[in-house]
C-alpha cells in the first residue's frame, strides 16, 4: 500500500479517537442565547447541487438572540468552505426579510451567527454563501420563531441516526456522502484467461535450405519489431560451385519438372483405365507419384518466395508478417538444416484473449457476449473489442466452454502469454439502484452501509446485494433511492460505531 495513504489512514483514526475521547471539548456549539428556558438543540440538514448544510440552533423565541451554528461542506470533495462570506436571509410570512451576514468563517467550514428575530412565528430561511471560487445557495423551508414561554412542539429537534460522527471528524479525513445512483449493470462470471496471438499474426521463420547463418547481418533480439518483406537472416550456403541461389533454383526448377511428369502419366493412366486398357492399380499408382511431387514442391515454391540471392550467393530470409520478434532459436555463425526454424515473429497490435465459460452460462453465450479482464503488474481494467468465436464443444475435464475475444494493444503493454482475471458478461439489469463498492461492509456473511439521515449522525442497515459491474454494486433491498449513503470512509463510521458501543461518548453540549 502505498505509504503516504497509509501514514493518512492512521492519522485520520487518531483524530477520530482524540474527537471521540475529548467530546464536547472539541465540538462547537451554537452561539449562547439569551437567558431563559433551554430547549433540545434543534438541527437540520438540507442540501444544494453543490453544498451540504448542517445547522444547529437554540429554539428562537421573538425578540431574543438565537445562535445558530452552521457547519458547510462541499459535495464534491466533502470537505469544509474555508473561505467567503455567509448571508442568511430570513423571510416572514409577512414583513421584510431580515438579513445577518458573515465575513468569514469562524473555523475552516463553520459559520457562527448571532440573530435577533422580532416577531413570532414561521422564517424561510436562505443561506448565501460567496467566497473565491466557491458560491452556492441553500434554502431552508422553516425557521420557527416562539413566543417567550411559549414551548415547541415535540419530534422538532431533527437529529436522527445512532451513530455520531462529528463534521469535524468527517473533514480530516476521506469520506464521502452520496444518493445511490441508477445506473444499467451487467452480471458477469469469473474466469481466468491467457492472452495469446491472433492466428494469422503469427509466424515461424525457417530456413529455406541447409547452409550456416551468416555472421555479415546480425538476427534480430527479441523485442525488435520487423516490417513484412524486411530481411532478418543470411543464409550462406554449401561450399559448392552451384550453392545458394542457384542451389535452390535448381531444386525448385527440377521439383516442377517432376510435378509436371507425373501429371501428365496420372491424366494417361486414367484415359487408359477409362478405355479398360490399364488396371486401377495403375492410377492409383500415378495418383500417389502426383502427391508426393506435389509435396516436395511446396516447400521449395515457398522458399523462393521468401528468398532473394545476394552478392557471393547467400541466401536472403525475409519476415512473412510485421511484428516483434518473440523467440530466436539459431545464432549468427551456426549451420541450420532445411525447415529447422530461426526465429518466430507476432504481430501484438491485437490479441487474442482466450478463456472459458461454465457449461452452467451456456444460455448466455452469444453475439452480445462481452467481457472485461485484468493482468497481473497493471492496474488498468482492459475491455476486448469484440468476440471472436465460441466453441462448440465442452472440455470433459473442466466442463467450460472456450471463448475468444480480441483485444486491441496498440500500446503494447499486454504481452503474449500473460494470464488474465477475466470477467464474463452474461446479462444485465437496466435501471438497477446501486451504490460504489466501497460503501458496503461484510459483517458475518451480511452486507451493510452507513446512511446518513443527519448532518452528523447516521444509522447501520442491513442491504441484499445483487450484480456487480465497474465498481458499483446493485442494491436490491433495504435501501430507498433517496437516502444518503457513506460511499467513501465508511470504515471511519464502523470506528465511531464501535468506539460508541465501548462507551465512549462524543457528547453535542451545547
Amino acid at each position: 500500500m502505498n505509504t503516504y495513504k497509509t501514514t493518512m489512514k492512521y492519522m485520520g483514526i487518531l483524530l477520530i479517537l482524540l474527537f471521540m475521547l475529548t467530546g464536547c471539548n472539541h465540538k462547537e456549539h451554537a452561539p449562547d442565547a439569551a437567558a431563559g428556558d433551554k430547549f433540545e438543540p434543534i438541527r437540520v440538514t438540507a442540501y444544494s447541487a453543490r453544498s451540504e448544510l448542517f445547522m444547529e440552533y437554540d429554539q428562537p423565541m421573538a425578540g431574543e438572540k438565537a445562535g445558530f451554528l452552521i457547519h458547510l461542506t462541499r459535495l464534491a470533495d466533502f470537505k469544509p468552505v474555508t473561505e467567503g462570506s455567509l448571508k442568511l436571509i430570513f423571510t416572514p410570512a409577512a414583513g421584510e426579510p431580515l438579513t445577518f451576514t458573515l465575513p468569514a468563517p469562524t473555523r475552516p467550514g463553520i459559520f457562527k451567527v448571532e440573530a435577533t428575530l422580532a416577531n413570532p412565528g414561521k422564517y424561510a430561511l436562505k443561506l448565501i454563501t460567496d467566497g473565491k471560487g466557491f458560491g452556492d445557495e441553500i434554502s431552508v423551508s422553516e425557521v420557527q420563531v416562539l413566543n417567550k414561554g411559549e414551548k415547541p412542539a415535540d419530534g422538532h429537534a431533527g437529529g436522527g441516526g445512532a451513530i455520531a460522527f462529528l463534521k469535524e471528524q468527517q473533514w480530516v479525513v476521506d469520506f464521502m456522502v452520496a444518493q445511490p445512483v441508477r445506473k444499467d449493470l451487467g452480471s458477469f462470471v469469473p474466469t481466468t484467461g491467457e492472452l495469446v496471438p491472433v492466428s494469422n499474426a503469427e509466424a515461424t521463420v525457417s530456413a529455406p535450405l541447409s547452409g550456416i547463418i551468416s555472421t555479415v547481418k546480425q538476427l534480430p533480439f527479441i523485442g525488435k519489431k520487423v516490417a513484412k518483406g524486411e530481411v532478418v537472416a543470411l543464409i550462406d550456403p554449401p561450399i559448392r560451385p552451384d550453392g545458394g541461389i542457384g542451389q535452390l533454383g535448381a531444386a525448385y526448377a527440377e521439383a516442377k519438372n517432376r510435378v509436371a511428369l507425373a501429371q501428365k502419366e496420372y491424366d494417361r493412366a486414367k484415359r487408359l483405365h477409362e478405355a479398360k486398357i490399364a488396371p486401377l492399380k495403375r492410377v492409383e499408382e500415378a495418383e500417389l507419384t502426383l502427391s508426393s511431387a506435389r509435396a516436395a514442391l511446396e516447400p521449395l515454391e515457398k522458399a523462393m518466395g521468401n528468398v532473394k540471392g545476394e552478392g557471393g550467393g547467400r541466401i536472403a530470409v525475409r519476415a512473412p508478417v510485421s511484428g516483434t520478434v518473440v523467440e530466436v532459436t539459431a545464432g549468427a555463425g551456426k549451420g541450420v538444416e532445411a525447415g529447422q526454424p530461426i526465429l518466430r515473429i507476432v504481430n501484438t497490435g491485437t490479441l487474442w484473449l482466450k478463456a472459458n465459460i461454465p457449461a452452467t452460462e451456456i444460455g448466455t453465450a452469444g453475439k452480445s457476449l462481452n467481457a472485461t479482464f485484468t493482468v497481473a503488474g497493471l492496474t488498468d481494467e482492459f475491455k476486448p473489442s469484440r468476440l471472436v468465436s465460441v466453441g462448440d464443444m465442452l472440455d470433459p475435464q473442466t466442463r467450460t466452454l472456450p471463448v475468444l475475444f480480441e483485444v486491441p494493444n496498440q500500446s503494447g503493454r499486454l504481452k503474449v502469454g500473460l494470464f488474465a482475471n477475466v470477467a464474463i458478461r452474461t446479462g444485465s439489469v437496466a435501471g438497477a439502484l446501486a451504490v460504489p463498492k466501497d460503501a458496503l461492509i461484510e459483517d458475518e456473511a451480511r452486507w451493510f452501509v452507513f446512511i446518513q439521515p443527519s448532518g452528523e449522525a447516521f444509522d447501520r442497515r442491513e442491504v441484499k446485494i445483487g450484480v456487480e459491474d465497474g465498481g458499483f454494486v446493485q442494491i436490491t433491498s433495504g435501501l430507498k433511492g433517496d437516502e444518503r449513503v457513506v460511499t467513501r470512509g465508511a470504515y471511519y463510521v464502523k470506528q465511531a460505531e464501535s468506539a460508541a458501543k465501548g462507551g465512549a461518548d462524543q457528547g453535542h453540549g451545547h
